[in-house]
């Protein structure tokens, strides 16, 4: 990867790359490779990246870097092998010491910790504090970048965060770190991981157009967008802003002074999983917010020929239902932008203003078609088709959640049904005139998590 950049840098206007990808490998082996020579290469990674600008002084860079994630949940699925066993712990154990550092614990919690201390071995703690020491080196390290103009803009999105904990305690360094040395505009902090190649490649796409784009978000509750959603560490709106900025956009003050309405659908009083709306609903999802009045304020924005995003955020790893419920029954799905309901609140935000800006001039044919894909994937395979496979399909043939086998195929074609069935339930104006169609989809990493949807018009 390093060696095909160099190759093909010296004609190029922009680059955008993870860090993660450069310095590690990919995303996966940021959170479980070695550790030892870290400093040497940190030291290497910096180096490289300098080099780059040697080679091409106008070239503009754009990055990006996680704080490392701290999952409340036990699972070596994606980290190193013990948190299978001890993740939640390890999770609770970081949320508890810094909680100590800022706050009194009570004496359950107190207990609670010292208990973890016995539970979990120390070498397993330590082994996971050296790999987040030696990522947020990394951090260190393209903070200088930035501060020496080698990295014109840096992307710091937060993966899996919380109020308390190990990512907590990162973001305070990192922090503190662009404080004292000014870089507030040129370093973006904030929720995500995910969506960060749709923010930087909408920056780009306004750099080589020399436009900025102004954005005028609202949202469907006053209470819901202070509330801080689940994975998350901080109240919605102020995501929402950061996302708009780090997208290199501008937060547009009224609506008539924007080129884009971002329409954020919010949660109730507290947020929960999409999967729950069917089984487990929330009722302050009906009383404390109006969707009755958000649909309304999307309809007279559209009516006014203003263009309209919606980043559905009112629930966790899928999209709300209801809402899209009325915006087919009032024909307005053929009419909005863009469409996400992407895993967690800032997924959805980020990926929504960047695909917005991204396809801004493309013709609504091919916009309605990604509309269209986004609706499968976020809310009938997020919401109601992956977690019905999962409890009564899998179990049959001897496959799981994270391992679908050799029969991949075998399950697309049973998840290809029940959306058809979805489709055909919610979708009910929006597709008229497409009786004929056929939804596609596959698993790229043999698991439920991930699947690419596609919907294909049969007519001639």
């Amino acid at each position: 990867m390093r060696k095909f950049i160099v190759d093909q840098i010296s004609g190029a206007d922009i680059l955008i790359f993870a860090t993660e990808m450069l310095a590690y490998g990919g995303l996966l082996p940021s959170r479980i490779y070695s550790v030892t020579d870290s400093e040497a290469k940190v030291a290497a990674y910096r180096d490289y990246v300098i080099q780059l600008k040697k080679i091409n002084p106008q070239l503009v860079i754009l990055a990006s870097n996680l704080i490392m994630r701290t999952p409340r949940y036990s699972s070596n699925d994606e980290e190193p092998d013990y948190y299978g066993e001890y993740g939640a712990k390890i999770f609770r154990y970081g949320w508890l010491i810094d909680q100590k550092k800022r706050e009194v614990l009570s004496p359950a919690e107190l207990n609670e910790l010292e208990t973890i201390k016995k539970t979990v071995p120390q070498t397993y703690i330590y082994d996971y504090e050296q790999r987040r020491a030696a990522n947020l080196k990394i951090n260190m390290a393209n903070m200088t970048l930035v501060k020496s103009k080698v990295i014109d803009y840096l992307a710091i999105p937060q993966d899996d965060s919380a109020p308390y904990g190990y990512t907590a305690m990162d973001q305070t360094v990192v922090y503190s770190a662009i404080k004292q040395n000014r870089l507030q505009n040129r370093v973006g902090t904030y929720p995500g991981a995910d969506e960060t190649g749709y923010t930087l490649l909408a920056r780009a796409v306004q750099i080589v157009n020399k436009r900025q784009y102004k954005i005028y978000p609202f949202f469907a509750s006053a209470v819901g967008q202070l509330q801080i959603p689940l994975y998350e560490d901080r109240p919605m709106v102020e995501s929402v802003k950061s996302h708009i900025l780090s997208a290199g956009a501008e937060i547009a003050a009224t609506p008539t002074t924007a080129d884009i309405i971002l329409a954020v659908n919010t949660p109730g009083k507290k947020m929960i999983e999409a999967r729950e709306q069917l089984t487990n609903p929330d009722v302050t999802y009906d009383t404390f917010r109006n969707l009755r009045a958000f649909v309304s304020e999307i309809s007279s924005y559209l009516a006014t020929g203003k263009l309209v995003t919606v980043a559905d955020s009112a629930y966790a790893n899928g999209g709300d239902l209801e809402l899209i419920s009325m915006l087919d029954e009032q024909n307005l799905l053929n009419q909005i932008d863009v469409y996400r309901a992407w895993n967690t609140n800032c997924n959805t935000v980020g990926s929504a203003i960047g695909s917005t800006i991204i396809q801004f001039d493309l013709p609504q044919e091919i916009r309605f078609q990604e509309l269209i894909n986004n609706l499968i994937d976020d809310v009938f395979y997020q919401t109601i088709v992956r977690k019905m496979i999962t409890d009564d399909y899998l179990p049959k043939y001897n496959m799981t959640y994270f391992d679908l086998k050799g029969d991949a195929d075998q399950v697309a074609t049973q998840a290809e049904e029940l959306l058809h069935k979805s489709t055909a339930r919610y979708l009910r104006k929006t597709l008229t005139g497409m009786s004929n169609y056929q939804i596609g989809i596959e698993f790229p990493w043999n698991r439920m998590f991930e699947v690419n949807c596609q919907l294909n018009s049969m007519e001639d």
